[in-house]
């Protein structure tokens, strides 16, 4: 019960704070993000990635990240402070919802269809699951943190998966909006941004059919 406070009390104060200060308003103010993160320097890789993890932690609209990482530092760099940043958020919240929320999460949020269509997709497909949604973001990026945390997978499975499964669009993302800023919009940007597009959609799809085979696999062992 006392975790369940606690968690409770810093939620409601972070998302205080966070109007507070203005923060809502600072995360979703592109050009003024980007000129904050620049005036920073290197210190500025830092607190890009602690607006990523309070974002997940708390969240908060962090939608834009990944296109202010790449406005600041190019879509090499951009993309590598999104997707770290992004994997320690992901991975503070599925340990806060898993061992120090968990009671208050499932009573909060348990009959929430997202939830539930999580829970059942773990089931019926294990961890495919959770790359499908990484990769296709079908469901809101910050609550499928808190959202896997109420399922038997374990912290380091959830961690290696996000991160690897987050790193095309972190990089998409950062790149599309690094050559944006550089070059404008050109043929060649848009032919690349499709090959990406469709890479991603391929890449969304193997997990779906290889969690086929090897439930075919499994049904035939079993009549064996």
């Amino acid at each position: 019960m006392k975790k369940i406070v606690f968690f409770i009390l810093l939620v409601l104060f972070g998302i205080f704070l966070a109007h507070q200060f203005g923060l809502v308003d600072f995360l979703t103010d592109i050009a003024g993000l980007r000129a904050y993160l620049e005036n920073l320097g290197c210190w500025g890789y830092l607190i890009f990635i602690v607006l990523s993890i309070v974002v997940s932690v708390f969240l908060l609209p962090g939608q834009f990240l990944a296109i202010v990482g790449g406005l600041a530092y190019g879509g090499f760099i951009g993309g590598l402070l999104t997707i770290v940043g992004a994997s320690f958020g992901s991975s503070i919240s599925f340990i806060i919802g898993k061992y120090v929320a968990r009671d208050y999460i499932i009573e909060r949020f348990g009959s929430d269809p997202t939830f539930q269509k999580i829970e059942k997709g773990v089931k019926e497909n294990g961890v495919f699951f959770l790359i499908f949604t990484r990769l296709v973001p079908i469901f809101p990026f910050a609550i499928q943190s808190y959202a896997y945390a109420m399922t038997p997978m374990s912290t380091k499975s959830f961690s290696l998966i996000s991160f690897l499964t987050m790193m095309p669009a972190s990089f998409l993302y950062a790149f599309m909006a690094s050559e944006i800023a550089a070059k404008g919009v050109s043929v060649l940007l848009l032919l690349e941004l499709t090959g990406a597009g469709i890479l991603l959609a391929l890449l969304a799809y193997l997990p779906k059919k290889i969690s086929k085979k090897i439930s075919r696999l499994n049904s035939e062992y079993k009549e064996d």
